[in-house]
């Protein structure tokens, strides 16, 4: 009768072992919720510039750029990232204080289209393989969590790969579903990819990026850091890769993280 009794005790400890474990395993909804407040809360406070320190690599051919990475508010997109190159190879850029101005100055009335200049313009000194020209816009830090903002997680399938109960890290993989894509490509190719990301809080401590379009797969990652000076969680590395016709790779540096205003005024003629 005591060994009865002991074996029902021990059932019933590991059955309540059991059950506190599936209740602490986050929710998708829960994870989803807390990543689209994160996104948000960044969006609100995306008037930041850091200097960017990167270096590509192709067909033992290396460049390096120097840039000043801007995240612009923007009311459609959520936010607008620009990549203003000040130096290539340790050389200046002649033509930089022209080209801002020609960008910001001189708005396209298309949202779309004004976006698709600027990424074009901050990508311009790509290094491409030996005759192939690689269409390389989505080579900036933020690109993988605009599938993140509320407004964009219908886009997508969501999935919890992994949960670390010890860290509280979350595992979320994705894949595109919705046209038009988020990510224009010539064949419309549907972007996946996986994030870590915080329980308690939806912090995003990595990102990764996964495009396959036509002969070529492209891998972004992207790790996150906190600064202590704008007490934000912000990108501190971004490694690429795109293989396929040749191999690109590439490594980005983050630092030097300041808030500017963005000031628009207009002038009345009579």
């Amino acid at each position: 009768m005591r060994l009865l009794v002991l074996r029902c005790i021990v059932v019933a400890s590991l059955t309540g072992l059991v059950i506190s474990a599936q209740e602490d395993q986050p929710s998708l909804a829960e994870v989803l919720k807390a990543a689209g407040e994160y996104v948000a809360t960044f969006e609100r406070t995306a008037s930041l510039v850091a200097q960017e320190d990167y270096s590509q690599l192709v067909d033992n051919n290396r460049r390096t750029l120097r840039s000043d990475m801007l995240f612009i508010p923007d009311d459609a997109f959520g936010w607008i990232e620009f990549r203003d190159v000040a130096a290539s190879d340790g050389l200046p850029v002649r033509d930089r204080e022209e080209r801002l101005l020609t960008l910001f100055t001189k708005p396209n009335p298309d949202r779309l289209q004004q976006a698709q200049r600027i990424a074009a313009e901050g990508a311009r000194f790509n290094l491409n393989p030996r005759g192939t020209r690689l269409n390389r816009t989505i080579n900036l830090p933020l690109t993988a969590i605009r599938f993140l903002r509320p407004a964009s997680q219908h886009r997508s399938t969501f999935r919890i790969s992994r949960w670390n109960r010890e860290s509280r890290i979350v595992s979320l993989q994705f894949t595109e579903q919705y046209h038009p894509r988020l990510i224009d490509t010539s064949d419309q190719a549907a972007a996946n990819g996986r994030f870590e990301i915080e329980r308690a809080t939806g912090r995003v401590l990595v990102s990764t990026l996964l495009l396959q379009s036509g002969k070529t797969l492209a891998t972004i990652t992207v790790k996150f850091a906190a600064d202590k000076k704008l007490g934000m969680w912000l990108p501190l590395t971004m490694d690429e890769q795109y293989r396929g016709q040749g191999i690109v790779t590439g490594e980005a540096k983050y630092s030097a993280y300041r808030q500017f205003r963005v000031e628009t005024s207009e002038a009345v003629k009579n």
